[in-house]
């Protein structure tokens, strides 16, 4: 699915809705359809088994949101059901968007195989989960979305041990800071991607941006990223986790944000020095 859409163009718009739908099937519906109508490439969902992917004290932790006064009444309130994953896959497939999923634990993973996703994402927040990650390298054979944000090059070490045979590997660069300062982006590490694919042909470099605007994700593209994943939000929720580094579908700034990943895209160019229609010598 993603070497498909990568094959017309430089780098392509992942848009992630993370836990801005709310839970609300209406509104799940309405943000995958700004998406779409906002350039996005692909939509990300998440799924976690929030019964065992927490502990029972954790879930009693004080949280204010609509739903209650704990993290428990929360995240148990924004888990997509299986007829709202339905309706989600029902939705993509009309406008002709495809859509895969961050699932952070293995019950989720066996719950999401009913969908028939093209790849998973395993994301920074399980990056201390190894044997989660080890039995989804032995046991899943799909390709691979790997967010490596609070790590460092041991973890690099770890996946490059494990998931890099007979599948493809979206290696993704982040800094798990919400909103991250441009001093911590590191766009340079995707640069190292890139010189990974050397001896690893089937890495895919790519950048989740928790960073504010678009720039870090414009140089991203040029430092070799091919896959751009930002948050995305439905107007501002003071009560959902992460929301300020969202861009928002309600208005233009989503938008604008494909089209200056788009502009990157062109700017960046080909990497065959060639002569250009628009070249003539001055004289």
């Amino acid at each position: 699915m993603i070497l498909d859409l990568l094959e017309n163009k430089q780098s392509i718009v992942v848009a992630e809705l993370t836990n801005n739908h709310h839970g609300d099937s209406t509104r799940l519906l309405e943000m995958i359809q700004k998406c779409k109508e906002a350039g996005a490439d692909v939509i990300k969902l998440q799924k976690r088994d929030v019964a065992t992917f927490y502990s029972k004290d954790k879930l009693k932790e004080e949280y204010k949101s609509p739903f209650g006064d704990t993290l428990g009444d929360y995240r148990n309130a924004v888990e997509l059901t299986k007829e709202q994953f339905l309706m989600a896959d029902d939705l993509c497939t009309d406008l002709d968007i495809p859509w895969f999923a961050s699932i952070l634990d293995w019950n989720s993973l066996k719950f999401m195989t009913q969908f028939q996703m093209p790849l998973v994402k395993l994301p920074s927040t399980i990056s201390n989960k190894r044997d989660y990650l080890l039995k989804i390298a032995k046991e899943y054979k799909g390709d691979l979305v790997i967010s490596t944000g609070y790590t460092d090059m041991y973890y690099e070490e770890f996946i490059l041990n494990n998931f890099t045979k007979k599948r493809n590997l979206v290696l993704m660069q982040c800094t798990s800071s919400y909103p991250t300062p441009s001093s911590e982006c590191n766009i340079g590490v995707i640069r190292h991607y890139d010189k990974l694919k050397r001896q690893y042909p089937n890495i895919i470099p790519g950048y989740s941006s928790h960073d504010e605007g678009s720039l870090g994700c414009q140089l991203a593209v040029g430092a070799g990223a091919r896959v751009i994943e930002k948050h995305v939000k439905f107007g501002d929720t003071e009560w959902v986790h992460f929301d300020k580094v969202a861009l928002d579908i309600s208005d233009d700034t989503f938008k604008k944000f494909v089209d200056d990943i788009q502009l990157a895209n062109i700017i960046h160019g080909s990497d065959s020095k060639l002569i250009s229609s628009f070249e003539h010598h001055k004289y």
